[in-house]
This record gives structure tokens, C-alpha cells and sequence, in this order.
């Protein structure tokens, strides 16, 4: 395996030298546009940043909706068991007619 290999930077297309056996970054090497050679490092940087605040706001709305979900199906689940016991309250006051009581989950 070599020591040192080159990888493409998933954030600006730069390339990337990375030591394997430390596992470190070597160097960056920022990609230069073919059609805009005048655009400065800050600039790139600058794109990196608003690229990655982009993502991380859309991370949150994933999580927030998938939160929501998950509370909805809490909700669910606890008007489910309330319907449950409140059959089986229902059959305790009825006389006992001999059926199997595991029918009551299952009608």
C-alpha cells in the first residue's frame, strides 16, 4: 500500500495528499477554475463554507422532520395501547363466556 495517496477534496474538487500510515492531510492543492483562473483563494473558500452551511441546514431539516415522524408515531402508538386497554376494560365487565381472550387482539 502506498504510503502517500492522492485523493479528490469532496468539498471544492481540490486534490488532497494523504499520509496513510499517519493519517494526516499533507497538502491541499485548490482546483483552478478553467473559465475563472482570477478567482482568489478567498473566494473558493468562501463557496466551501456557504457549500457546507447549505448542508448542514439541510441536515437539520432532515433531522427535524424525522424527529416529528418519530414523536407522531410515539403519539400513535400510545392512542393504540389507550384503545387496547380500554377494550379490555370493556371485556372485564362482561361475564366470562369462555372465549379464547387473545381474540381481543386479533378481531
Amino acid at each position: 500500500m502506498k504510503a502517500v495517496i492522492t485523493v479528490v477534496c469532496p468539498e471544492c474538487g481540490g486534490l488532497l495528499e494523504i499520509d496513510t500510515a499517519r493519517e494526516k492531510v499533507l497538502s491541499h492543492k485548490i482546483k483552478v477554475d478553467a473559465d475563472a483562473p482570477e478567482k482568489d483563494k478567498a473566494a473558493l473558500f468562501d463557496e466551501v463554507v456557504d457549500r457546507v452551511k447549505r448542508r448542514k441546514d439541510e441536515g437539520d431539516a432532515l433531522f427535524d422532520k424525522l424527529k416529528k415522524e418519530v414523536e407522531d408515531g410515539d403519539k400513535r402508538l400510545d392512542e393504540l395501547f389507550g384503545e387496547v386497554k380500554k377494550k379490555i376494560a370493556e371485556k372485564k365487565d362482561e361475564p366470562d363466556d369462555g372465549e379464547d381472550p387473545r381474540k381481543l387482539f386479533w378481531d
